[in-house]
């Protein structure tokens, strides 16, 4: 993940988009990584769905498609029941944020900003 000042100001602004959140998540050099996580998140918008319906509805190589899902996943982004079970956008990734956020600023004697 990279947080760069531009997305702290787009933050600050209420103008961070999903585009902007999977830029944060697929830093780089990863661009077809983004454009199919960004296709991925706006189909789980709709309502849960296997990846296999994502990639087959569009179009999408098979094997980056699972690859971005399975970031998401591991980061807490997204989240299913079981093994076959189709995914769906998780509040995990919120949570260990702020969990994460609150022990860095006492580890680190850093205040919150107001």
């Amino acid at each position: 993940m990279e947080v760069t000042p531009y997305h702290g100001e787009k933050i600050n602004l209420n103008e961070f988009g999903i585009a902007d959140f999977v830029e944060v998540v697929f830093p780089g050099p990863q661009k077809k990584m983004r454009e199919i996580a960004l296709i991925i998140l706006r189909d789980l918008l709709e309502g849960p769905k296997t990846i296999s319906e994502i990639v087959d509805k569009n179009k999408l190589a098979r094997g980056t498609a699972y690859d971005a899902a399975n970031k998401m996943q591991r980061l807490g982004i997204l989240d299913k029941e079981g093994k076959y079970a189709p995914m769906r956008i998780s509040s995990k990734f919120a949570l260990s944020l702020e969990r994460l956020g609150v022990w860095y600023r006492t580890q680190f004697g850093v205040k919150k900003r107001q």
